[in-house]
C-alpha cells in the first residue's frame, strides 16, 4: 500500500518544449566546452552525452569534472523558464486529488529558489507538499542516494510504502529502487520502474489500485 508521493520537479511536473531542450541543451554544452576548453561544439556535445550517459544526470557530470554540487544548478538558474514553460492544468488537478488521498511531498535537484519559481509558473501551489526537499539539502545530488534515504527518513515509512515518481530511469527510478523504494515513471514507459504512466492523471490509477505493478 502506497502511504506517501513523492515527486521529482523538472520534466516530471512539467513536460519539457522543445524551446526549453534547446536552451537548456546550449548551457550545458557551453558550460562543459568552457571547462575542458574544447572550442568545437560538436566535439563538446559528443563529449559531454557520453558523461551524461555514464554518470546519470547534469550535476553529476559537473561534478565528475571537478566542480561543486551546485555548479550546474548555478547555471540552470541563467535559464528563463517563464519563457520556456507551459503549465498543465491536468497535473494541478491531480496533485490535488492525489494530496486528498495521501501526503505528497517533493524531492529534486533544483534550489530552493528555483523550485519556488518553476511552482509559480505551473500555478503549483507549493503548499500541498508536506516535505521539499531540495539539491541544497543533501550533499550529493541525484542520481546519488543520499537524497533518497532522507526521503524515508522524512517520511517515516518503510520505503516500500513510499512511491517516488520521475522521467528519468538512471537519475530518479534505479537510485530510488536501489533502498526499496517503489517507482513509477511518468511521460513515458520501462521495466525498470514499478509502474509506468503516459499521463500525469494515470497517477490516480496507482493510488486507486487499478493500475497493475508493471514487475
Amino acid at each position: 500500500m502506497i502511504k506517501h508521493i513523492w515527486f521529482d520537479m523538472g520534466g516530471t511536473l512539467y513536460q519539457e518544449t522543445a524551446a526549453f531542450k534547446k536552451e537548456h541543451d546550449a548551457l550545458r554544452y557551453k558550460a562543459y566546452a568552457d571547462i575542458v576548453n574544447e572550442p568545437d561544439m560538436t566535439k563538446a556535445k559528443q563529449g559531454y552525452d557520453a558523461m551524461y550517459a555514464a554518470y546519470g544526470s547534469n550535476s553529476a557530470v559537473f561534478t565528475k569534472l571537478g566542480k561543486p554540487s551546485d555548479y550546474w544548478q548555478n547555471i540552470f538558474d541563467n535559464l528563463d523558464l517563464a519563457t520556456v514553460l507551459i503549465p498543465d492544468q491536468t497535473v494541478n488537478t491531480t496533485l490535488m486529488s492525489l494530496s486528498r488521498k495521501v501526503p505528497l511531498s517533493l524531492f529534486t535537484n533544483f534550489k530552493p529558489q528555483r523550485i519556488a519559481e518553476v511552482c509559480q509558473i505551473l500555478t503549483i501551489d507549493a503548499s500541498i507538499f508536506t516535505h521539499i526537499l531540495s539539491g541544497d539539502d543533501v550533499k550529493k545530488r541525484k542520481p546519488d542516494v543520499e537524497g533518497f534515504e532522507k526521503m524515508i527518513q522524512l517520511s517515516n515509512l518503510p520505503a516500500r510504502d513510499v512511491l517516488y515518481v520521475g522521467d528519468r530511469i538512471d537519475v530518479d527510478i534505479k537510485p530510488a529502487h536501489s533502498i526499496g523504494m517503489r517507482t513509477c515513471l511518468v511521460w513515458s514507459s520501462s521495466d525498470t520502474a514499478d509502474y509506468s504512466v503516459p499521463t500525469f492523471s494515470a497517477l490516480e490509477a496507482i493510488i486507486r489500485g487499478a493500475l497493475p505493478s508493471d514487475k
